[in-house]
């Protein structure tokens, strides 16, 4: 009976410091996670940064080219609209 319960007890010794090493790993994850927080939040500003950058670049001269090829018809339908104003007034 007396090995049983020595058997029961090494058993239950072994369930406590499995437990304590898991909940060091969990404090010691959590540590490391908040530690580390403004690292990660400043490389996701960094890449939100330069993405933002080299859209500017990609669609920046696809405006200006759209927006020249419009600029003409409108400057012609202004125009017609000036000259219609003129002749009436």
């Amino acid at each position: 009976m007396l090995e049983v319960l020595a058997i029961l007890t090494l058993l239950f010794v072994g369930v406590i410091v499995v437990g304590v090493i898991a909940l060091l790993a969990g404090l010691f994850k959590l540590i490391l996670k908040l530690a580390l927080l403004p690292l990660v939040l400043g490389l996701k500003a960094l890449v939100f940064v330069v993405l933002f950058v080299l859209t500017l670049v990609v669609v920046g001269p696809v405006v200006l080219a759209l927006g020249l090829v419009l600029l003409v018809p409108l400057l012609i339908v202004g125009g017609i609209i000036w000259a219609g104003v003129a002749i009436v007034t």
